[in-house]
């Protein structure tokens, strides 16, 4: 027996292991076994002796996973000596030991063919990956060339993009410049012509033109404000200034001898302080204040001489006539100057104010002289009487009043 099992163990002196890749190449690898030298080792064929195991459990576990097999040579813990004696468990089944061997010898020749096949296959196959590899790295490196060139390109055109834009921002900016310079001569040529023009009609008194072209003039020096210290804007500025002064004069010339003559004015002289008031308008808010306040003036320079407290008019029980004569002077300048004066200034309403103003003054003197020798008839007349004046005049002008408050909201100082 010890005999029969040694040939067996010869026979079976080569295990063949099979490995399937992932991309189907086949590892083979050759594993020789001096069965008579393991024998000697284990003391014989018989006793079970230890298993042969090649690769780690891990790795025989992925194994099966990929090559299922239920070959008894392809088991991990293989003892080629129990499978021996499981393959020839007594002497009879000695018999077939040379048929089993020829079997044997028949798939290892058929097992050597596969693997001189699959490494020549494996050769060819690495010998055409190296060449895609080789044709993979030309193809990168020609992808790299071309990436880096337009890189360079795109970097060249965006150094390009900021000239452009550089150029482009100056040009809008000269643009902008030579827009503001065109239109700053423009309002200059506006302004030598529109003073020149008012020169002309400041020296025939057209008064109507003048005040047109002052407010015009006015509107040109506004956009000149950031242009101080050159020397043609002064010199237009001072040269507005001195016709500014000289329409004023002219203006409070005209209503002086206004105010000097009897009766009404006449139709031509109306016209005339008609333009004379549109160029107060345009003189400013200033101008105009100071135009109903002489007009004021001159209109009660009588009523100050008749009512003065010392007068024969100036006594407590004489105030009813102050009343009647401030209504008589409305009606006058109803029928004479409403139509002169704009309805803006409300010199109708300045004259009430200037009035109660007036009397007021007068009338806290006369009670003071009196003081102590009041008749009270006498003060409740009076009282009755001034307020009965004051809601006629509340119920005239209480809207003209709303509407002045709002004007000199809208103006500040230079309300109307």
């Amino acid at each position: 027996p010890a005999r029969a099992r040694a040939l067996c163990a010869r026979s079976l002196s080569t295990s063949l292991v099979f490995v399937a890749g992932e991309e189907g190449r086949l590892l083979v690898r050759l594993a020789a076994r001096n069965t008579d030298g393991a024998a000697r080792r284990q003391g014989g064929c018989g006793g079970g002796g230890p298993s042969i195991r090649m690769y780690s459990p891990a790795l025989e576990a992925a194994l099966r996973d990929v090559v299922p097999s239920t070959d008894p040579l392809d088991a991990p813990d293989f003892n080629p000596i129990s499978h021996i004696n499981k393959l020839f468990p007594n002497e009879e089944s000695l018999g077939r030991a040379d048929t089993f061997s020829a079997e044997l010898q028949d798939q290892m020749t058929v097992l050597d063919e596969e693997i001189l096949q699959t490494v020549r296959q494996q050769t060819s196959a690495g010998s055409s990956a190296r060449k895609d590899l080789e044709g993979g790295k030309a193809a990168m490196r020609e992808l790299f060339d071309k990436v880096r060139d337009i890189k360079a390109k795109a970097e060249r055109s965006q150094t390009m993009v900021h000239e452009i834009c550089r150029d482009i921002k100056s040009l809008d900016y000269a643009k902008r410049h030579l827009t503001l310079t065109i239109t700053a001569l423009k309002r200059l040529q506006m302004l030598v012509t529109a003073t020149e023009q008012l020169s002309v009609m400041t020296r025939e008194r057209m008064y109507a033109e003048a005040a047109n072209l002052l407010h015009a003039v006015t509107q040109l020096l506004a956009h000149f404000e950031g242009y101080a210290g050159i020397r043609k804007i002064d010199e237009l500025r001072a040269q507005v200034g001195e016709l500014s002064d000289t329409l004023r004069a002219q203006v409070f010339d005209d209503f002086n001898r206004l105010s000097a003559q009897e009766g009404a004015p006449q139709p031509s002289q109306t016209e005339t302080l008609l333009g004379a008031c549109a160029v107060v308008d345009a003189l400013g808010p200033a101008a105009r204040r100071e135009m109903v306040a002489w007009f004021s003036s001159w209109q009660f320079a009588p009523y100050k001489h008749a009512f003065q407290p010392y007068g024969d008019a100036g006594s407590l029980d004489k105030t009813e006539l102050r009343y009647g004569w401030h209504r008589q002077l409305l009606r006058q300048f109803d029928e004479t100057f409403v139509t002169l004066f704009p309805h803006a200034w409300h010199v109708g309403l300045s004259l009430t104010l200037d009035f109660c103003s007036i009397t007021n003054k007068h009338l806290e003197e006369i009670l003071d002289q009196a003081r102590g020798s009041l008749d009270v008839a006498v003060l409740t007349h009076a009282l009755q009487k001034t307020v009965e004046f004051e809601k006629e005049m509340h119920n005239r002008f209480s809207a003209e009043a709303r509407d002045r408050e709002g004007g000199e909201g809208g103006e500040g100082e230079g309300g109307g």
